[in-house]
């Protein structure tokens, strides 16, 4: 199993059916504290490399997503970490 490091999270690919990734806190990993991207739909880049082959690298699109989810849902929310990881 492939495990990101990022500051006091962990991610690690997501056991939900549709999810890309599950998110842990190092305080306590046995808790999963959130899940974000879709498996089913493609993502600006994959930073975290695991689902590379979905990275469409389309600006436009990218743009577009930016758009539709203008909303600051706060830092460390399921938002905040498709953005940073994915978009």
């Amino acid at each position: 199993m492939t495990i990101f490091k990022y500051k006091q999270w962990f991610i690690i690919p997501s056991s939900l059916k549709y999810k890309k990734y599950d998110v842990y806190h190092k305080d306590n990993l046995k808790k999963k504290v959130l899940s974000f991207g879709d498996k089913r739909y493609e993502q600006y880049k994959d930073k975290l490399g695991y689902y590379e082959e979905k990275d469409h690298l389309d600006k436009k699109r990218r743009a577009a997503y930016y758009k539709r989810h203008n909303k600051d849902y706060g830092v460390y929310s399921a938002d905040w970490f498709a953005k940073a990881f994915l978009w």
